[in-house]
């Protein structure tokens, strides 16, 4: 690995653009028990630095499984009724994964709070010591909430100590896995744990594949416990729509970062450490933030 590759990690929040604020926090909290534990408005300062001067305006609220901030969900109201997305048929950010204490326990508050159930908990095909559900939140953001407690391997991956935890995967879907990959591996210091095809019946029913379709996986270990997932997608998928420049759904994932250049910003998830915001080959949004000062 090359010693001048950044070091990134760990997922320090994903963001999800919502239509309605305060809906969504209602929706998370009666869900998955999330607390609103900052809002406030998106400013001129951050606006400039994603380049979408319409959202400056735009309210905001940071939820987390207590008073952890690290590894939550930042929601993003745009100003306008965003397009709706449809789960697990676009590129770019595809899902969030937190880690969770038994996922069966979820299935009826979230049902309840208006989520969508698009995989109800089961083992993992590729690892059945791992039970995961997949949802679908209030703007169609996809969350997966995967118990990874009786796991032993060689990842490093965070173990939740409360029923709902912290965000700590981050989920890419691809038109080309190995270039989308490269990306990372090109720029940070990042370890490649995982390249398969799997079965994962929830990806196979919203792109209509065939029952013998399978899905090309692979994963890279960032530090802090967290991953970032490349899933290859068929070329039926499509792009993304966007609302005031942002990216609907899942908008942007926030990493930590050996940097030191950047704007400095006083709002969580960064708490007046330096941002950059850069591309990635999906055209993903990923947020570096140094360390705090």
């Amino acid at each position: 690995m090359a010693s001048d590759l950044t070091a990134i990690g760990p997922l320090l929040a994903a963001t999800i653009v919502t239509g309605d604020l305060d809906r969504a926090c209602a929706a998370y909290s009666a869900g998955l028990g999330m607390e609103r534990i900052a809002e406030g408005q998106i400013g001129d300062q951050l606006a400039s630095l994603w380049q979408t001067p319409d959202l400056s305006d735009a309210r905001w609220a940071y939820l987390a499984p207590g008073d952890d901030s690290v590894g939550g969900l930042r929601l993003v109201e745009a100003p306008d009724p965003p397009p709706k997305v449809h789960p697990l048929t676009t590129f770019g950010w595809g899902a969030v994964e937190l880690s969770v204490i038994e996922p069966e326990r979820l299935k009826g508050p979230l049902e309840d709070a208006g989520f969508r159930i698009l995989g109800a908990p089961r083992p993992l095909g590729s690892n059945p010591a791992i039970r995961a559900m997949q949802v679908a939140g209030p703007d169609g953001e996809v969350l997966y909430l995967t118990d990874v407690r009786a796991y032993e391997g060689s990842l490093d991956i965070h173990r939740a100590t409360r029923p709902v935890d912290r965000a700590f995967i981050a989920v890419i879907t691809c038109r080309d896995l190995p270039a989308a990959r490269g990306f990372y591996e090109d720029r940070f210091a990042v370890r490649r744990v995982s390249d398969h095809e799997v079965d994962v019946p929830v990806l196979r029913d919203a792109m209509n594949l065939p029952d013998d379709g399978r899905i090309r996986i692979s994963s890279l270990q960032m530090s802090g416990g967290c991953l970032i997932e490349h899933d290859q997608y068929p070329s039926s998928a499509s792009e993304r729509p966007t609302a005031a420049g942002l990216p609907c759904g899942i908008a942007m994932m926030t990493l930590r970062a050996d940097i030191a250049d950047g704007t400095p910003i006083n709002l969580p998830p960064y708490n007046g450490a330096s941002v950059q915001l850069r591309r990635g080959h999906e055209g993903e949004w990923i947020e570096l933030v140094g360390a705090p000062p």
